[in-house]
């Protein structure tokens, strides 16, 4: 597992971890002054308890009740799945529709993804339907669809959620240096020759 490592004191990126953060330091850690690593974890338990059991807390949820008395008992969470229909994504797209230019060479890109239409169309623009149910997008053109293509980048079949984790961890990184390739980093140089 790769551990990603959020700004500090930027609870917009994890609202949840750090709103439980900021009392744990100022209520806890910085009042406590653990020294070592056991007494560390003996004032974290403690607060834990406090937290959960003693201490109101404002979420809309808990009606400034200490989470332990206003959810005493939390419903339990479903089974982690063994497989993931990794083409599921699809349902919720279905129908949408996307513009695109038609490129010099007779083709257009949708998600990374180059698909060829007659060349005909080249330099102009295509509306292109997501048709979920038989999985390929119809290009259409001037109120004529002009064709089907099939849907590249699916998986066709049930994924082993390891195998699934693996896929979603290889495409986050794939996006990741895409994104630093669009948006370049201010580095600075050195300050003396």
């Amino acid at each position: 597992m790769t551990i990603f490592q959020l700004k500090i004191v930027t609870p917009r990126l994890n609202a949840y971890v750090e709103r439980f953060h900021r009392p744990l330091g100022e209520e806890c850690l910085q009042v406590q002054l653990p020294q070592t690593l056991e007494q560390v974890q003996e004032v974290t338990e403690s607060f834990l308890y406090h937290y959960n059991a003693e201490r109101p807390n404002q979420a809309r949820s808990c009606g400034n009740q200490p989470p332990g008395v206003a959810c005493p008992i939390f419903p339990p969470l479903p089974a982690v799945p063994q497989t993931i229909d990794a083409d599921r994504w699809l349902e919720r797209v279905s129908g949408q529709a996307f513009v695109r230019k038609v490129q010099s060479d007779a083709s257009l890109t949708i998600n990374h993804e180059r698909y060829y239409v007659p060349r005909e169309l080249a330099g102009q623009q295509v509306a292109c339907f997501i048709n979920a149910p038989e999985k390929q997008l119809d290009i259409w053109q001037a109120g004529l669809r002009v064709k089907s293509v099939p849907i590249k980048g699916l998986y066709g079949r049930a994924v082993p959620l390891d195998e699934y984790v693996e896929l979603m961890k290889q495409e986050a990184r794939s996006e990741y240096r895409q994104y630093l390739q669009t948006h370049p980093t201010l580095s600075q140089g050195r300050l003396w020759a």
